[in-house]
């Protein structure tokens, strides 16, 4: 009987360690899936670079050289013009980089003066020069058919009664954007084109430019401008048109202010020098990136052509406007500041150097809002006690009825301390909240006054 159970209880202890391997096992699966992977090799990506090149001649057999900052293009300083007289140029152009790109050709007057006729009336030398181009030809393409008209070019471009210059032209304002079938001019990467300009008086002007004395000759300075940005060729996920309304390169003050005044983003390309205000005006919103240029007057601005042209910029009647792009605003001595805000407008500086004078931003109605920057004024307050004290400033009247607001939270200003200074009284902060400012004196004693997060 003994035994019986024994065995039993042998038999119950083996069926239950069996049992439990079994839910062991059944419990181990339960955490068991099918399972897969996939992973994509490594992505590459780089940016584009958008490079235009270009060269000059003014001898078909002459020297290529290249055309940043040459002043011998139309005759060395001092060059006549006369009735019948004609300048010839020889363009290369060259897309150097690997981006497509559309590139427009014009003339910028950097300064003109007036002079007095033979009648004794005012007149411009631009008003009687006209400009005249070749066709576009490719080049340098290993295909006989271009390289062949790239000499019959050669040959024949500096020929003055050439039959293949297209229609004159009037100086003023000269474009050369498109072919004569209204294609836009456009390089491939690698791409390159030649083409002639000439700037010439024709032989019919007579005494209405011809000056009454040499003191009282018209005068005037010029350069070419060749400008490139992005074209329609390369592809994203929406397709190629994503840049079709990429806008050039700024390098005269009437394109800076038509595209600004579109509410463009608008860079520089090259200095300028403004005449008279450029007026940022109505309900736009535009970005003015100086890209390390700079926009300095030799000439008188202040109330030019009116009141209240005071600056090198002024936003009115609304305008939001950002500067931007490191470059710098170099007010002439003893006439106007650099930036002003009017009607409302709102101007945000995020970086550049602005030298104005008694103020490097002013604000009549509106908001200027300093983020970044390095400002200083050249002609001081005429109180020596306070001559550095209003660099940025407000019209009293309305900073005390809440129209005119100054908003710093950044920037560098000279022995102008924008959290303790004399603008709109003893102790005027124009420093936001959560910033502070912190000095340093250089070697001249000037101290500098830098506003950084508290």
């Amino acid at each position: 009987m003994m035994e019986n159970n024994k065995s039993t209880k042998r038999a119950l202890l083996t069926s239950a360690l069996a049992l439990l391997m079994c839910v062991t096992m059944l419990v181990g699966a339960t955490f068991a899936w099918f399972t897969d992977t996939a992973s994509t090799g490594v992505n590459k990506i780089q940016a584009g670079n958008l490079d235009l090149e270009v060269q000059y001649r003014t001898t078909a057999d002459g020297e290529w050289k290249t055309l940043d900052n040459a002043t011998d293009l139309f005759g060395a300083e001092g060059t006549l013009f006369e009735p019948g007289h004609t300048r010839v140029v020889e363009l290369k152009i060259k897309n150097a980089g690997n981006l497509a790109l559309k590139y427009k050709i014009g003339m910028n007057v950097n300064s003109e003066t007036a002079g007095t006729n033979k009648d004794g009336k005012p007149y411009k030398l631009s008003d009687y020069l006209k400009v005249a181009t070749t066709a576009i030809l490719a080049c340098n393409t290993g295909n006989p058919t271009t390289d062949a008209a790239a000499a019959w070019f050669d040959a024949g471009v500096f020929t003055k009664n050439f039959s293949g210059w297209n229609s004159e032209r009037n100086f003023v304002n000269f474009e050369l954007e498109k072919t004569d079938d209204g294609v836009v001019n456009q390089l491939l990467p690698g791409g390159e084109v030649i083409l002639g300009i000439k700037v010439y008086m024709p032989e019919t002007v007579g005494n209405e430019a011809n000056a009454i004395s040499t003191e009282k000759a018209a005068s005037i300075n010029f350069g070419l401008n060749v400008v490139a940005t992005q074209y329609t060729v390369e592809s994203d996920s929406y397709g190629t048109q994503y840049d079709k309304d990429a806008t050039y390169p700024a390098v005269n003050q009437a394109e800076l202010t038509a595209l600004l005044n579109g509410g463009k983003i608008v860079t520089l390309g090259k200095d300028i020098a403004p005449i008279e205000t450029i007026t940022v005006s109505g309900n736009v919103k535009s970005t003015l990136d100086l890209n390390g240029k700079e926009m300095a007057n030799t000439t008188d601005i202040w109330e030019h052509k009116g009141e209240y042209n005071w600056s090198l910029v002024s936003a009115r009647s609304g305008a939001n406007l950002t500067i931007t792009g490191n470059g710098t605003f170099a007010a002439k001595a003893n006439d106007c500041y650099a930036v002003d805000v009017q009607d409302g407008s709102t101007v945000t500086i995020t970086s550049g150097t602005f030298n104005g004078n008694i103020h490097a931003v002013y604000v009549l109605e509106g908001t200027a809002i300093i983020q970044g920057g390095f400002y200083s004024v050249q002609q001081k307050y005429p109180d020596s006690a306070k001559a550095d004290e209003f660099v940025l400033n407000c019209y009293d009247a309305n900073r005390a009825n809440g129209t005119a607001k100054i908003i710093v939270t950044g920037g560098t200003f000279v022995n102008f301390n924008p959290a303790d200074c004399q603008a709109e009284g003893a102790g005027t902060n124009f420093v936001a909240d959560g910033y502070k400012v912190v000095t340093e004196t250089q070697t001249n004693g000037d101290v500098w006054y830098t506003v950084v997060p508290k």
